[in-house]
């Protein structure tokens, strides 16, 4: 194939292929809802434990499991020009550890499970689903970018906002399954959509068409550089990897307020369902707003937003005393994660040059592992031992620091990508 015909056929299969790969993200931006490492996963963790450092394994196991793998799958993919058999290989095993968790809240009280053991399944299943995420992502946003080479932060917006409507609906639907039902028969009925949407996502993935470039694309000499070592060597990348790592520190603290605002305020477990409703709302409102203004004026803008919103999140936590300080800082959690995951990808594009961006965001991804692996410990730690207000005071001041750092010390790449 030529590269004009490939360029052709790019063309020829947009308007389908970013159809399909906006129920792709709508189902997954529904998924991350209804399994959120935020609200929903710790909250069934803590029907089994009362220990707030394995409260704090779910974002770990969630970030680390995302990241680790990446680098691998980056250079395996440096010399195959083909991507959708990787994506589909990945994505069934994404499945099955979905499925895992609908058959663990089946099968616990039927089989009468001890805690331990339903921890331990819990969290093998936990480490399944996103290990294989850690190697779909660097083929899915290489796919991306040669599938959807323009209006790529619109997809997301748009994709994030519809996804968003239906978490709003499952973070209703959680607080009137806890008002009404036992907590078992509760999160049977999440899982289970959960896994019902995985699978209209797996249709959307099998309906991508690829069309596989030309050997010369890029040169057999970029093939033969060793792309993990050029993204390493890239200053100003390198800059922007060091403060987006520390930003691990306020992404952890979100785990732990709506546990906070439990044991504080002494409410009903039901408002962790609206606790998600508010999380939802807020990015499904912010989402297409991230988009357009990333596409517009570059995403390392939207990551100094996020990071301010993420602060004062943590702060307002800090010292919350009502029901509806908390809303707030459910809100803002959510203006800094709807933030940060449309920037985390898109960002990579303004940074890499074309051929090498599942090298660059392998090593963004990588950057963030030793911060997540280190950072749920100290945050249990010191919660289990100073309370949970010291936690997010340090987080708050913490995300001040950061938003400093960057907004000095990191060059905004979109720049360069002006004419």
């Amino acid at each position: 194939m030529t590269l004009e015909e490939y360029q052709r056929r790019i063309k020829q299969n947009y308007r389908w292929n970013f159809i399909w790969m906006t129920i792709d993200n709508m189902m997954f931006f529904f998924i991350l809802m209804g399994l959120s490492p935020y609200t929903v996963l710790p909250f069934y963790v803590r029907h089994f434990t009362q220990s707030k450092i394995i409260f704090g394994l779910v974002p770990a196991i969630f970030i680390l499991g995302n990241t680790l793998p990446q680098p691998f799958m980056a250079n395996f993919l440096k010399n195959r020009t083909d991507r959708k058999k990787y994506l589909m290989i990945s994505a069934f095993v994404q499945r099955f550890g979905i499925l895992g968790f609908l058959l663990l809240s089946v099968l616990t009280p039927s089989l009468h499970l001890s805690n331990t053991v339903t921890i331990l399944i819990f969290f093998a299943m936990l480490a399944l689903q996103n290990i294989a995420s850690g190697f779909y992502i660097p083929t899915w946003i290489d796919f991306l970018g040669k599938t959807i080479p323009e209006n790529r932060g619109m997809l997301f917006g748009i994709s994030n906002f519809l996804g968003g409507l239906l978490g709003i609906g499952i973070g209703w639907l959680l607080t009137y399954l806890l008002e009404q039902f036992p907590f078992d028969q509760a999160m049977q009925v999440i899982f289970g959509i959960t896994f019902v949407a995985s699978m209209v996502s797996f249709v959307a993935i099998l309906s991508w068409r690829e069309t596989i470039p030309p050997l010369n694309h890029y040169g057999f000499e970029q093939k033969k550089k060793n792309h993990l070592i050029i993204a390493i060597r890239d200053a100003n990348f390198a800059r922007y990897l060091i403060w987006r790592c520390l930003l691990v520190i306020l992404e952890i603290a979100i785990s732990f307020y709506a546990l906070a605002a439990l044991d504080v305020l002494e409410i009903s477990v039901a408002q962790v369902g609206v606790f998600t409703l508010v999380l939802a709302l807020s990015e499904t409102i912010l989402n297409p707003l991230w988009g357009w203004l990333g596409d517009k004026n570059g995403f390392l803008k939207i990551t100094l937003i996020a990071t301010i919103a993420g602060s004062l999140a943590a702060l307002f936590a800090a010292s919350a005393k009502s029901i509806g300080t908390y809303y707030l800082v459910f809100f803002l959690a959510g203006a800094m994660l709807s933030g940060l995951q449309i920037s985390n990808f898109n960002i990579i594009y303004e940074f890499s040059p074309a051929n090498m961006v599942p090298a660059y965001l392998a090593v963004s991804q990588f950057a963030l592992s030793p911060l997540s692996g280190v950072m749920p410990f100290i945050g249990g730690a010191i919660a289990e031992r100073f309370g949970y207000a010291k936690n997010f005071r340090i987080a708050g001041l913490a995300g001040m620091v950061i938003f400093l750092g960057m907004l000095f010390m990191v060059k905004d790449p979109k720049l360069k990508m002006r004419p």
